[in-house]
């Protein structure tokens, strides 16, 4: 059931209260007040930390020695980290609470693992899901900062996704599935510090092909939804395949879904290939454009995503093409963008393109002819800069699904600038952007 109760061990014990025992106390408001917890957690079945298959698909989990619950405010401020000190269905957890900023009557969330949490770069298994995107939390309410109390002596974790054992055929012969992408209407890729989540497709890599391949999903919609699914096999053949469900938090299914192949790994492209046509250049798909009356290859998907839908890496402009190989190229400024009396006379900008929502991910879609199209998604950037085109500390990922942001190799003025080809849902241009931030990348490779 994936579920935790966490009990309290303390003496001090109200009748419901959970008092934590004191010390190191500082009567100074603006101090660190530290209070030493001590909790037993439960949890149904299991005997160690990992999620293992029981009867009838039942995801079975437990604790391991030293996993963490950690302790967070509202704003994503953690006041702790409690820790287990045996491993078992029944542990028990220590560790110090900062009371000095909390107030009565605040509400505080414990999330098992991380007070972050990250559904994307999984690797198809249980253990996989176990060590990397087994989220919980639950809520216990402030009574009391001196002596630290709350208003219950037990708290419920609860899982924040489901799990789900996908089967992948090609009509009725299994596909040995070595990387998979995953989009849907209401998908969390990750949830910050202070919950708020970021949605977005997820993408996995697994260590040994497999045809059943594990999968952590949060999807709070209560609707079902369309899932896409993005497959690349052992051999380098591409699919695709969609499957309707609604995704319970808590809760573990199997299911079965059927894929048609999308790119077959012998399919080639060069420069007698017809706008529009796809195939396989030096292992990425790629679907052939000419730019500037030069036919070239446009990768079909983000350095570093595993289909289409997928954000990718971002990179600061030093390492832009750190994630590129076998000839594949950061474009130029004019191949992704040349306006001339305001009219867009070349770059990629000049393919009809709009925006759209494809698999529940904002983006703009580029169209060669009907039927023959790519996307690039809103993946936003992350903020690095602190608006001289300094580096500061790392402040998260920004305008997801509203804006686009993609490097160009192509160097700006100022020196600390470069121009990246960015997009809205009101419009296309190229515009600077500092150095330091990281941006997508849409990588290009040249058509013999």
């Amino acid at each position: 059931m994936n579920v935790k109760t966490i009990k309290s061990l303390c003496g001090m014990l109200a009748m419901l209260a959970f008092t934590a025992c004191s010390s190191n106390i500082d009567e100074s408001t603006d101090a660190p007040r530290f209070y030493n917890v001590t909790l037993t957690a439960s949890m149904e079945g299991g005997d160690t930390r990992a999620l293992s298959e029981g009867a009838e698909n039942a995801i079975i989990a437990s604790f391991a020695e030293n996993d963490e619950v950690v302790v967070v405010k509202a704003n994503g401020t953690s006041v702790g980290t409690l820790r287990a000190k045996t491993a078992g269905a029944n542990t028990t957890l220590t560790g110090d609470l900062d009371a000095s900023t909390l107030t009565n009557g605040e509400e505080v969330t414990l999330r098992y693992r991380s007070a972050t949490a990250n559904y994307d770069g999984q690797v198809g298994t249980l253990d996989g899901i176990a060590a990397n995107q087994d989220y919980e939390e639950g809520t216990l309410t402030v009574t009391s900062t001196d002596p630290l109390t709350f208003n219950s002596n037990s708290v419920t974790l609860l899982a924040k996704q489901s799990i789900t054992k996908f089967t992948f055929k090609n009509g009725t012969n299994p596909v040995s599935v070595k990387s998979f992408g995953i989009a849907a209407v209401g998908l969390v890729q990750s949830i910050a510090t202070n919950g708020t989540p970021t949605m977005g497709a997820i993408t996995g890599t697994l260590g040994t092909a497999n045809s059943d391949v594990y999968v952590a999903l949060r999807n709070p919609s209560d609707t079902k939804q369309t899932y896409a699914f993005t497959i690349k096999d052992a051999a380098g053949n591409w699919y695709k395949g969609t499957k309707k469900a609604k995704l319970i938090d808590g809760k573990n299914y199997t299911a079965t879904v059927t894929l048609t192949k999308w790119i077959d790994k012998d399919a080639t492209l060069n420069n007698q290939s017809a706008d529009g046509a796809i195939g396989i250049v030096n292992g990425l798909p790629a679907i052939a454009v000419t730019i500037n009356s030069t036919k070239v290859a446009v990768a079909l998907m983000n350095v570093g995503a595993l289909c289409p839908e997928a954000y990718g890496t971002y990179y600061t402009f030093a390492n832009r093409a750190s994630g590129l190989s076998n000839d594949w190229y950061v474009p130029t400024k004019d191949e992704l963008y040349v306006k001339e009396n305001d009219v867009v006379t070349g770059g990629l900008a000049k393919i009809s393109n709009a925006w759209t929502t494809q698999n529940g991910v904002n983006g703009r879609l580029f169209t060669i002819s009907e039927g023959k199209t790519f996307f690039l998604p809103a993946a936003g950037f992350i903020d690095n800069d602190n608006d001289e085109g300094q580096e500061t500390a790392y402040t998260g990922k920004e305008l997801v699904s509203t804006y686009g942001f993609y490097w160009s190799q192509t160097e700006a003025t100022p020196s600390s600038m470069a121009y990246s080809l960015q997009f809205s849902s009101a419009n296309i241009n190229v515009f600077s952007e500092y150095k330091v931030n990281d941006l997508t990348v849409r990588p290009f490779h040249a058509l013999n």
